[in-house]
């Protein structure tokens, strides 16, 4: 199989020290050496190395020890002697046979040491790395206390100091089986006998890379190959080493400096540097806590914010910084290609009821730190933390090194507490899973304001997520969500009349209003301000949308992703636009552009899996929301429409299953009993007095997921109520009560059932439906609304 150099490199370390823990400074000098990379480089190597040794889940091979390293818990298997006993026969095998070592007897040994040792004990370890001269030295950290400003660190005593991160990773591929992995990453040592083979793939791939013929001759002979199965095995290894790593440089070179399709780099490159030019890396969460979490996101995104609003200074976002360090580039690269000059490094630690909070300045084509800095902060500190990091970095970054401290953002609070619940709730806000975010963020911004009652960026942060109600699923009822998002806009704009949270809230109430000349002007007071808003940029593309005006939403779509390419949901945002417009193989793009950012946004599987579904691939689909909800279990809507999925492929049974596990989830609801007894209802086929009493009391919960009106209207026909129908429907859409009504896709299935329950022909409403259907053609025709208007309209 095909591993990095890098990963040979740590696994080689590992190896060396087997069973005993290495540090991660150490691995840091040994495969680095001096040059300056992210904290999250060895992290990823790691998880890469784990993913090969189909140890991602469990662990148990690559074991992390909290604030100190990694541990190879099993004696490594030499398989050099089996190499070279078969060496003239490997070299007259085609490389296709070559896999078929002794692997099952490998793979035993590995589970033999994996049963028979147990973990070491930690102080164990802890004397075992006491003779590690870099662990030491990393202990020589000196603290800058947060009553004193932030003073310059020693920059030797904190280059190595130690940390933690996450060392899961999401965004793995296929696995192999752990016993052809196993074999096939202890083939280095046999180098030699691979390269010498005329079929050998990997020799040749490495060779055509670096520049050089695959093959001197087509033919070797026997008695070279045995000649070059002597060599030693340490220059074998790093002859293939230094091939791969050479092919590597290459190809990132060329693809940072070339551009490519992929927003990984894509329009965040610009014609030159900017001499204030910074990226603020995300901070690592070195402890495994909550709190530790939403800290280091938290302090991410205000530094940002608050040196974005610096005069002179360029910071790329979070999402820009984030993707990119996540492909595990050197500094110099991210730097390259987020065209900046500067770059912040930082960390977060608990320790005990307090937080190491670790920063460091680097100047990454220089390859050296220019300021280190170490705080312990409690809860109360984080804003003036936050404050002295910021004024630090303007300090040491501004060409005309100015002594202008910054200040608060507009909106922020200086109240301790209140601030810590805001970093909380925005930490929930962006991180927490499709059933959780909105409880936990909404919980925490109500806990900002209430500690300060004029936060109004806790209040703007409130009017968002409540004017978001219903986008997808419902999460908050809108006899509930519409008065309270009204009343957090009130108050933020009351406290701050440029707060964009607030102006985009009632951007997104008033295009679900019809009420599109609002939405417009508070989106343009945002862009007016700050022209680069993604988030109003994207809130554009949807208005157009609920205009029928496809080719404008596509513009503002794409215009969002040029401001923000590496944000996940930017990308969806974009595929959205494509799958309305009919473009499967375009949405299909953005959303695994958005899955390669995060491997675990499940916003994006839902998408891909409706593209899928409008395509008529249904079992892609189901596998799709399979993976989904292996992610996030507990998302009803998802659940629900994976049933749907299964119903519609013909797949009664599982299809209950879903529909049941979804009511499960729901409690003693009356949506509950609906997707309880919903299998049933299909299964039969037909619509009774008790479905349609069940389903109106569910017309308020409608949202983009799911509707049930196609089945309220057919219960209504087959019960001979239609003139209950049409009444009921039509009060709760006000829209299609108009003089003029206007069709989109919120209330399209209500405006086709009103033409399916009426006596009669209601031409405003047959002719908005037709604006509708001459906007999105390709949508209207593969999911039947097409079809079902026509034979509306001749019935």
């Amino acid at each position: 199989m095909k591993i990095e150099p890098k990963c040979i490199k740590v696994l080689n370390v590992l190896a060396e020290h087997a069973p005993e823990a290495v540090s991660r400074e150490h691995m840091h000098k040994v495969v680095w050496g001096e040059r300056i990379v992210v904290d999250e480089a060895l992290s990823r190597v790691i998880s890469q190395l784990r993913h090969a040794l189909n140890d991602n889940k469990s662990k148990r091979l690559i074991k992390t020890i909290p604030k100190l390293g990694y541990k190879l818990t099993v004696a490594p298997v030499e398989l050099t002697a089996a190499l070279s006993s078969s060496s003239n026969q490997l070299s007259n095998t085609p490389s296709a046979n070559k896999s078929s070592l002794s692997t099952s007897t490998t793979q035993a040994a590995v589970n033999r040491n994996v049963e028979a040792r147990g973990d070491t004990e930690v102080q164990s370890l802890k004397q075992s790395l006491g003779q590690n001269p870099a662990l030491n030295q990393s202990q020589k950290s000196a603290t800058t206390s947060i009553e004193g400003s932030a003073s310059l660190i020693n920059e030797d005593a904190n280059k190595d100091s130690s940390r933690d991160s996450n060392t899961g990773s999401s965004s793995d591929s296929s696995t192999d089986s752990a016993a052809g992995q196993t074999e096939s990453i202890e083939k280095p040592e046999s180098a030699a006998n691979i390269e010498s083979a005329p079929n050998s793939e990997k020799a040749e791939e490495s060779s055509l890379k670096s520049g050089k013929s695959p093959r001197q001759s087509s033919h070797q002979s026997t008695h070279q190959s045995i000649q070059k199965s002597t060599l030693k095995k340490n220059q074998r290894f790093w002859l293939l080493t230094g091939v791969l790593v050479v092919a590597v440089i290459a190809t990132v070179i060329t693809w940072v400096s070339t551009g490519s399709d992929n927003p990984l780099v894509g329009s965040t490159k610009q014609s030159s540097l900017e001499s204030n030019s910074i990226a603020i890396l995300p901070f690592s969460q070195i402890s495994d806590d909550t709190d530790s979490s939403y800290i280091s996101l938290g302090l991410t995104e205000e530094i940002i914010s608050s040196l974005s609003t610096t005069p002179g200074f360029n910071v790329p976002s979070r999402y820009s910084t984030l993707a990119l360090t996540k492909q595990g580039l050197s500094l110099a690269d991210i730097a390259t290609a987020l065209n900046v000059n500067y770059a912040l490094e930082g960390s977060v630690r608990r320790i005990n009821q307090s937080f190491r909070i670790s920063v460091r300045l680097i100047a990454p084509f220089e390859d050296k730190a220019l300021w280190t800095a170490q705080y312990d902060a409690t809860n109360n500190d984080l804003l003036k933390v936050q404050l002295e990091i910021s004024n630090a970095i303007i300090a040491q970054v501004s060409s005309t090194h100015s002594s202008t401290n910054t200040t608060l953002k507009a909106g922020i609070t200086d109240n301790a507490a209140a601030y810590q619940a805001y970093l909380k709730g925005t930490y929930w806000w962006m991180n927490g899973t499709t059933s959780e975010w909105f409880r936990k963020a909404e919980e925490a911004f109500l806990d900002a304001v209430n500690y300060d009652p004029t936060f109004s960026a806790a209040y703007g942060s409130l009017a968002y997520i409540y004017a978001r109600y219903n986008f997808y699923d419902m999460y908050i009822p809108p006899d509930q969500a519409l008065p309270k998002a009204r009343a957090a806009i009130d108050n933020a704009l009351r406290l701050n009349p440029n707060d964009a949270n607030a102006h985009n809230a009632t951007a997104i109430l008033a295009t679900l209003r019809f009420d599109f000349k609002k939405a417009e002007a508070s989106l343009d007071r945002v862009l007016n301000e700050d022209a680069h808003n993604a988030t109003s940029l994207y809130l554009y593309s949807e208005l157009a949308l609920a205009q029928l005006l496809p080719d404008k939403a596509l513009s503002f779509a794409q215009k969002a992703r040029e401001e923000e390419p590496l944000s996940p949901w930017v990308n969806v945002n974009l595929a959205i636009v494509h799958y309305w417009r009919g473009e499967a193989t375009q949405a299909l793009a953005a959303l695994d552009n958005a899955l390669e950012l995060d491997s675990a946004y499940t916003w994006a599987y839902v998408w891909k899996a409706k593209v899928l579904a409008l395509q008529g691939n249904n079992n892609d689909a189901i596998d799709i929301m399979e993976a989904c909800l292996t992610i996030d279990p507990f998302s009803t809507i998802n659940a629900a429409y994976l049933g749907t999925l299964y119903s519609a492929q013909g797949s009664t049974n599982k299809a209950n299953q879903w529909f049941t596990h979804t009511a499960s989830l729901l409690g003693d609801t009356t949506t509950a009993r609906f997707w309880k007894t919903h299998g049933n209802r299909l299964e039969r086929g037909t619509i009774g007095n008790a479905d349609i009493a069940l389903m109106e009391s569910l017309l308020q919960k409608q949202s983009q997921a799911f509707s049930v009106i196609p089945l309220l209207a057919k219960g209504y026909i087959a019960t001979q109520q239609e003139d209950i129908g049409f009444d009921v429907i039509r009060g709760h859409f006000p829209s299609l009560s108009t003089v003029n009504p206007m069709v989109n896709s919120r209330n399209a299935e209500a405006a086709l059932a009103l033409l399916q329950l009426s006596s009669q022909s209601l031409p405003d409403i047959r002719k908005a439906l037709t604006t509708f259907i001459d906007a999105y053609p390709a949508w209207t025709t593969r999911t039947g609304f097409k079809g079902r208007f026509k034979k509306a309209v001749s019935d």
